[in-house]
């Protein structure tokens, strides 16, 4: 497996993201393709690490990045990792497993960095109840995937000219055998934010971003995405409730005023967004 850690600017959390890649067994090709300012260089070598990087002056979207990625290496299978992002001990072993068992595309389960934290747990839950590791089957979002390296033989590249959506974009192109599989026991720490300000500021610039690349690709309007945010808040606490371990939905019952007050952020952002 090849695994490529895609990176923007110098983020704190790089070191830690590759670090639990290169702490996996089986090991894997890595990669870190690395955009904007600065360099990663010495913020890896002092934590040990040895890896290619390859570097853009000019920002990529995340399109751009797991194409750089992709011919950067070889293997046969390519997973990506976000510079926010930390695999759970076990992320190649049980990826591994799901593809030598046939499949093409696996996406993976989404955890809390700092689920304590009550603006962490909200900030996650208001984006990844369906990612995380209880989801149902039925419900899972099919992100965070790896993926066979013929897929891109055959369907080609990732968009890389809209910020948001390229992977969503990627998997309408394959046929539904070949779209992720879920499995819920590929698991990654996602880093979000931790105080309320941060939160809010996210989400709104989420909205913004969503709306900009839904309209990029045909899908749904901006006004449709701001209302779709506002309505989905019970859904979102709804299923947190469902899909949590029972000893800690407390927490999720006090996180929800503060989803609510962030799928309004959120909604104001994708009205916000600019018109085609």
């Amino acid at each position: 497996m090849a695994v490529v850690v895609m990176a923007y600017g110098l983020r704190p959390t790089l070191a830690a993201a590759v670090l639990s890649v290169a702490r996996q067994q089986p090991s894997a090709e890595v990669v870190v393709v690395h955009s904007g300012d600065g360099d990663p260089a010495e913020d890896l070598a002092r934590a040990g690490l040895d890896v290619r990087v390859i570097k853009s002056q000019t920002r990529l979207f995340p399109g751009g990045a797991r194409n750089a990625g992709i011919a950067a290496t070889r293997a046969p299978i390519i997973a990506f990792l976000a510079d926010d992002c930390v695999a759970h001990p076990g992320w190649i072993q049980a990826r591994l497993a799901a593809h030598q068992e046939g499949a093409a595309s696996v996406a993976s389960a989404l955890l809390c960095h700092r689920p304590r934290n009550l603006v962490a747990f909200a900030a996650h839950l208001s984006l990844y109840t369906r990612r995380l590791p209880g989801a149902s089957e039925d419900v899972a979002l099919l992100y965070g995937a790896s993926y066979q390296r013929a897929l891109f033989e055959r369907y080609g590249l990732f968009r890389e000219d809209i910020e948001s959506g390229e992977d969503t974009e990627f998997h309408a192109r394959l046929t539904e055998a070949e779209r992720p599989t879920w499995r819920p026991d590929v698991r990654t720490i996602h880093t979000g934010p931790e105080t309320l300000s941060a939160f809010l500021t996210t989400q709104n610039h989420r909205g913004r971003r969503m709306a900009e690349a839904q309209s990029a690709i045909g899908g749904p309007t901006k006004g449709t995405v701001a209302i779709d945010a506002i309505v989905r808040t019970g859904r979102i606490v709804g299923e947190a409730l469902r899909f949590t371990p029972a000893n800690e939905r407390w927490r999720v019952r006090l996180a929800a005023p503060l989803i609510a007050l962030g799928n309004i952020a959120y909604a104001s952002g994708a009205l916000s967004a600019a018109s085609p």
